[in-house]
């Protein structure tokens, strides 16, 4: 959708709002709309292997940042828990599966581009536990990366 329609009418009515300041009052029906920040899961798991402690990463085949490195991750669905939604974006971008039981909460930061990002911590495995690399609709596969 282009910038210049998001959020540039009522959800409720469909009346064009005046797209000057937030939130927007609909002059038709009375609701208001608010700009709120996106909620996105990310996935740490940590992997230990014969090069020591790394993390997982992807290498990205969509935009943004379209071939570079990323930690798993992406938005929360409506009504979707934090935790599974870090577990389901790891799986769908790596094929790692993993209960939501075991996330835990290990920061949580505001983006530039307005999402709040949740950083949910997995317990560490070995490289040999995991599934091989393999290519997704939005990855080139997973690899470890050592710091």
């Amino acid at each position: 959708m282009p910038a210049q329609l998001r959020d540039s009418h009522c959800s409720t009515c469909g009346t064009p709002f005046d797209t000057t300041d937030w939130p927007r009052p609909c002059t038709a029906c009375g609701a208001v709309t608010y700009r709120n920040p996106l909620p996105v899961a990310v996935a740490l798991l940590p992997v230990e292997d014969a090069a020591g402690t790394g993390l997982v990463v992807i290498t990205r085949t969509i935009e943004p940042a379209k071939g570079g490195t990323a930690l798993p991750g992406g938005f929360i669905d409506f009504g979707e828990d934090w935790r599974e939604a870090v577990v389901r974006e790891l799986r769908e971008e790596t094929g790692i599966e993993a209960p939501a039981g075991e996330v835990t909460l290990a920061d949580a930061l505001s983006s530039p581009q307005g999402h709040l990002l949740l950083f949910g911590l997995l317990p560490p495995r070995p490289a040999s536990a995991l599934p091989p690399s393999a290519p997704t609709d939005e990855t080139t596969g997973w690899h470890v990366l050592h710091t």
